[in-house]
């Protein structure tokens, strides 16, 4: 069975609550009474009624004060104002404030019945549309919550506020990349069962993702024991290659204070600055926001270079970050799949200025 309806009624005519009363009980309404606005006030946190029959004179507070405090926290309530004041101006006001509509005393019995029946499909109406869109936002939640687990949390924000679907394609800008991977992993490999394996990666894994987030980076990519960071893409950093150096020097901290007497992984690094095209790669029915480029390649080429905990630069990143950073010139270095040599710098010492 529905249940019956809750209506407040408050009126300090004794006569007009009996024949309202009767009204409301006769049509199966579960009515509770107040005589003076702060009986109304106390009576409406109680209760939460469905709709609230409001007379405008009223001892302490008048009718028109405590529809506008309701309707301060409550926008759902249906309220009719019922006054024997036929001002067009308190007509309006009323409905300004929030009422639902405005019944002149005196009422036709016919008239007043039809008036409430309709503000309390009001009622059901804003009700049922509050639990919609309450289930709508928790249904977003959940998607924001389960796509900044698979994508980085500005890519997501913008696919989740435009209309259109994603798109293939990038943009052409200066972004610099760090690449790092685990040094020992494979050995590890042999000599630990898999959901051990994989517990000790994931563990890793979080301490290099901890220390690019801190600094502003973007998660491109886990590829097995190596990931993936860009800075200044999706948004603008123009200390971008200051906080890729940063982040790196994080990471090499973290790995040996997690190193122990067992599993003794460490990390190599490689960071690199330069062009590259940013944005989502693959196919219409399957894309990844990532960064595509020589600088890229490069990225991965110092990385292979690095020594176990160590963090090398190209000479992009070291024009960019020098002054701030203390490094060690490494000299022209052959690459792998390169036919010209680079000049490869090694971050020695934590970084001399503080990010703003």
């Amino acid at each position: 069975m529905a249940k019956s309806p809750v209506v407040l009624l408050v009126d300090d005519e004794p006569d007009t609550v009996r024949l309202v009363r009767k009204i409301l009980q006769a049509d199966g309404c579960e009515v509770i009474e107040a005589t003076d606005g702060e009986e109304a006030l106390a009576a409406h946190a109680q209760h939460a009624p469905d709709l609230l029959l409001l007379d405008i004179i009223l001892p302490h507070r008048d009718g028109l004060e405590v529809l506008r405090t309701i309707r301060q926290t409550d926008s759902i309530t249906g309220i009719i104002m019922v006054s024997a004041l036929t001002s067009e101006r308190i007509t309006i006001d009323a409905m300004l404030a929030g009422a639902d509509d405005y019944i002149s005393k005196p009422f036709q019995v016919r008239e007043m019945r039809v008036r409430i029946r309709q503000v309390l499909e009001k009622t059901t109406l804003r009700r049922d549309n509050a639990r919609l869109q309450a289930q709508l936002q928790r249904a977003n939640d959940r998607i924001r919550d389960l796509l900044q687990r698979f994508m980085p949390a500005e890519v997501m924000a913008e696919f989740m506020e435009r209309p259109e679907p994603p798109a293939l394609g990038g943009k052409r800008q200066e972004t610099t990349i760090l690449y790092a991977d685990l040094q020992g992993f494979t050995p590890l490999a042999e000599s630990v069962p898999p959901d051990q394996l994989v517990e000790i990666l994931n563990s890793r894994l979080q301490l290099v993702a901890a220390a690019i987030q801190t600094h502003g980076g973007t998660l491109d990519k886990f590829m097995g024991d190596a990931v993936i960071a860009l800075f200044n893409a999706p948004s603008p950093q123009p200390d971008h290659a200051v906080r890729a150096v940063c982040a790196g020097l994080d990471i090499v901290t973290a790995f040996k204070a997690a190193a122990g007497p067992i599993h003794r992984l460490s990390i190599g690094i490689g960071i690199n600055t330069g062009d590259v095209v940013v944005g989502n790669i693959g196919t219409p029915q399957l894309m990844n926001y990532t960064a595509i480029g020589d600088a890229v390649n490069l990225a991965q080429r110092l990385q292979e270079m690095a020594d176990k905990n160590e963090l090398l630069i190209g000479p992009r990143t070291f024009e960019l970050a020098k002054g701030q950073i203390a490094f060690d010139p490494l000299g022209m270095r052959p690459v792998r799949g390169r036919s010209e040599q680079i000049a490869v710098y090694r971050v020695s010492a934590e970084r001399t200025s503080n990010l703003s």
